[in-house]
């Protein structure tokens, strides 16, 4: 593990000469804050619990409004999967909070296949393997299954959301049998998705101990 760590640090340290850091929401190399800028401002750390959903703590580390929002738009869209690290330094406070396990197995929020071809990774699947790092804990990227490529959730009401994820995930089995899950996505909202996600997980047999987000919105569970 050591070993790992050491070759880890040089590789940061070739890539900050390489690819010097820039601010998470406006790209400006010239800052002096670890992730945003003076004009971007700095982001609210969230420090408890969001809410529950369906008896399921939630935690997210930050409030998504700019300049996170910029972030995120820039670590889904823009092609930007290293951005994945600093989203989580906020969220990792999680694994204390919710008492998450070293057995507990990270599971992210999957993409429907064309949409992983278009954007290239799964944004979710890439916060999970750095928090599943940080705890020393397994990430199962392909738990879940999106069986139907459902339409953006933006600008949809609470129900509408409901209704586009409806059993539009199912829970692969593995030889391990039932786990102990904690579910990852970049944003919690309404909770629908993650709603949806619990239910084809505990119809598997899993149990889902926690979900763990980098951000959440104003609008968000109860």
């Amino acid at each position: 593990m050591r070993v790992w760590e050491s070759i880890r640090c040089v590789a940061d340290a070739a890539l900050e000469v390489l690819a010097p850091r820039r601010c998470l929401g406006c790209e400006a190399l010239d800052f002096a804050g670890p992730f945003f800028c003076a004009q971007c401002g700095n982001a609210e750390p969230l420090l408890d619990v969001s809410g529950h959903l369906d008896d399921v703590p939630v935690f997210a580390g930050v409030r998504y409004a700019e300049p996170v929002v910029s972030a995120i738009h820039r670590f889904k869209y823009g092609s930007s999967p290293e951005l994945a690290r600093a989203l989580c330094s906020w969220s990792a406070r999680s694994i204390d909070l919710l008492g998450i396990e070293a057995s507990d197995v990270w599971v992210p929020v999957p993409l429907h296949p064309l949409r992983l071809a278009e954007r290239g990774y799964n944004q979710s699947a890439l916060l999970a393997r750095e928090l599943s790092r940080l705890s020393h804990g397994p990430m199962e990227a392909r738990r879940l299954q999106r069986l139907r490529n459902t339409e953006q959730q933006v600008k949809r009401g609470r129900r509408a959301r409901d209704e586009n994820v409806a059993s539009a995930f199912v829970a692969r089995t593995s030889a391990g049998g039932p786990r102990s899950v904690v579910l990852v996505d970049d944003v919690v909202t309404t909770g629908a998705t993650l709603r949806a996600c619990i239910a084809a997980l505990r119809a598997a047999g899993d149990r889902v101990v926690g979900c763990v987000a980098a951000a959440r919105a104003s609008s968000s569970v109860p």
